[in-house]
């Protein structure tokens, strides 16, 4: 398993989630957002809907499974200006 903290403000436009999603939705390994109280399931929209909080500027992401390198790159690269 492995964790990178995303800081979401560094774009001066926000990713709308139907990018995320299908970001996410390329890579076999599991994806995770953690909201403190909750992890969100990055590849499940009705999830990212209900229960992403992007009031703080850093989100913490878990990629579980045999592709989490390359989906943490991916992640990464997203939120880069």
């Amino acid at each position: 398993m492995r964790t990178k903290q995303v800081d979401i403000y560094q774009r001066y436009t926000p990713i709308p989630i139907a990018v995320l999603i299908t970001a996410a939705n390329c890579f076999d390994c599991d994806i995770y957002i953690d909201n403190g109280k909750s992890r969100v399931n990055v590849k499940d929209y009705d999830e990212m809907k209900k229960g992403l909080v992007t009031r703080n500027r850093n989100l913490l992401f878990y990629f579980d499974g045999k592709d989490e390198k390359a989906a943490e790159g991916r992640i990464e690269m997203l939120f880069q200006p």
